[in-house]
């Protein structure tokens, strides 16, 4: 178990009581309001984990969310199961991240009660206003969420690591879309906006917005918290390293340049000497001073590369496609920034980060 998850895992047990407290209070208060109106609650499936998560932290309590997927499966390779598609078959409704993360969902996502929403359900921030990252102006304005759902397409080269046996190519079109918090306030916006259509009452809906503004509040504290982490960093160090195309929509947001080994080096079956060249001279070229893993133990591909080029890795990895095997969508974020910013020399106030994180698991209890 890595350094951050115990230290994690003790903070929480130390928040859990006044959690407890807090929730038995919302609880009660929640269930006078509502004038006993859950017997119509309503039964849904989120497929990822981290879909999961988001639809949990905006749904109402009474309401019945199955996670389709275990953390410890790649959402890539999955191949539904009967019993998967029974779930499916007989929930009221169904999120997902939809088919560039997922593909088996292809088949799923034309039905009406599928409701979709990642990269090509919501409209991606190009971040134009923070073009001077150096000042670390980033805003944490919010966005409104466009009818139209325009797929803005950031483009991501195909890339199959066969000696690794992943398989990330996502047809063109980067679907790592949570890793910029302003993009899962839109994900959450969309589930708000399908939940509230299955309730009549005023006050269930009136409840879910609740739910949501403190959804929103956490993911805008959440930015705020990431930049003023990333501030730390010396400007030049600002680059991230790592085996796929995933953490673009990251670097965009927060100023770092982003290195993806494989859009140099194609199939890592076919590393020639001359692509191991290209890279190791853009390592050189970049000031890169550290590898960030994607997986324990690191790959071959990318340990390869940190011998030819005496870069180190990362001490810990950092978790591109969903969530990790304790906690939730913030714990993701604030474990990667910590990671990040340690390791390229910056310094991480993980106590407030795992304040957030906190706030965040109160809202799924």
């Amino acid at each position: 178990m890595s350094i951050f998850k115990r230290i994690f895992l003790s903070y929480i047990s130390h928040k859990k009581v006044s959690i407890r407290n807090s929730l038995i209070a919302s609880a009660a208060l929640f269930s006078i309001n509502t004038n006993g109106a859950f017997a119509a609650s309503k039964n849904y499936v989120a497929v990822e984990p981290l879909t999961c998560d988001i639809v949990k932290s905006i749904a109402l309590p009474s309401d019945e969310v199955i996670c389709l997927v275990d953390r410890k499966q790649d959402v890539h390779d999955l191949k539904i199961s009967p019993k998967q598609a029974r779930f499916l078959k007989k929930a009221d409704k169904v999120f997902t991240l939809g088919t560039e993360m997922t593909p088996a969902m292809r088949n799923w996502v034309k039905r009406n009660s599928t409701v979709v929403l990642g990269v090509s359900a919501i409209d991606i921030d190009d971040h134009s206003d923070h073009d001077d990252h150096d000042d670390h102006g980033h805003s944490a304005k919010k966005h409104d969420d466009h009818d139209d759902h325009e797929d803005h397409g950031h483009s991501a080269k195909k890339h199959d690591d066969h000696d690794d046996h992943d398989h990330h190519d996502h047809g063109g079109v980067d679907p790592h879309v949570w890793h910029d918090p302003h993009n899962i306030i839109k994900m959450g916006k969309v589930v708000s906006k399908s939940l509230k259509k299955d309730v009549p009452e005023r006050k269930l809906r009136k409840a879910i917005s609740n739910r949501f503004k403190t959804f929103d509040k956490t993911l805008e504290d959440l930015d705020k918290w990431i930049v003023k982490q990333v501030s730390t960093i010396p400007s030049s160090n600002r680059v991230i390293v790592s085996k796929h195309k995933a953490m673009d929509y990251y670097g965009d947001a927060f100023g770092f340049e982003t290195i993806s080994l494989l859009d140099f080096l194609g199939h890592s079956s076919s590393l020639r000497p001359q692509n191991i060249s290209k890279v190791l001279n853009e390592l050189k070229e970049e000031n890169v001073k550290v590898i960030f893993k994607e997986q324990e133990p690191a790959s071959k591909l990318v340990n390869n590369l940190s011998k030819q080029s005496s870069i180190p890795l990362s001490s810990n990895q950092i978790f591109v496609d969903g969530l990790m095997m304790e906690g939730n969508t913030i714990t993701v974020a604030v474990h990667n920034t910590c990671t990040i910013v340690n390791e390229l020399g910056g310094s991480c106030d993980e106590t407030t980060g795992f304040d957030l994180a906190s706030n965040w698991g109160s809202l799924n209890q």
